[in-house]
């Protein structure tokens, strides 16, 4: 079985007036948070997009895990080479809100969740048994 832990990067500053915002201090708190919650989920794989958000959002997850991140490929790449198990039982994918909604649905979940703009806080966890489908489940964490 293979889990994939989703999450939409955390919370920065709306409007921001630039392409590649860093993570506001909620969205720093928010990051300390989902580190906490997934020390002790068995994650193998950390993974996020190449913005700055993102990258700020897993920092604290992949330092608690020893972990080094990794660059996000495609969502059909990302979603072969993780029920393939090739990525390990349990990863940690950040991304924006039109991505995670990609990568889910290429991970098998339908209908695909959608996000909205000022939703930070989305937890989303696939399981996908061997043969058996993907099962999603939506889960809130950290505080704004």
């Amino acid at each position: 079985m293979v889990t994939v832990l989703a999450v939409r990067h955390a919370d920065i500053d709306l409007p921001t007036g630039s392409t590649d915002p860093g993570l506001n201090a909620a969205g720093r708190a928010r990051a300390e948070a989902l580190g906490r919650a997934v020390r002790s989920a068995g994650v193998g794989a950390v993974f996020h997009s190449e913005f700055a958000r993102t990258q700020q959002t897993v920092a604290p997850s992949a330092t608690a895990l020893g972990l080094a991140p990794q660059l996000t490929p495609s969502a059909e790449v990302f979603a072969r080479d993780a029920l393939s198990g090739d990525l390990g039982a349990v990863v940690l994918v950040a991304g924006h809100s039109d991505t995670i909604p990609s990568i889910l649905a290429a991970l098998g979940a339908t209908p695909a969740p959608a996000i909205g703009e000022r939703e930070f806080d989305n937890l989303f966890v696939l399981t996908a048994p061997a043969g058996d489908g993907a099962h999603l489940l939506h889960l809130r964490y950290g505080s704004g």
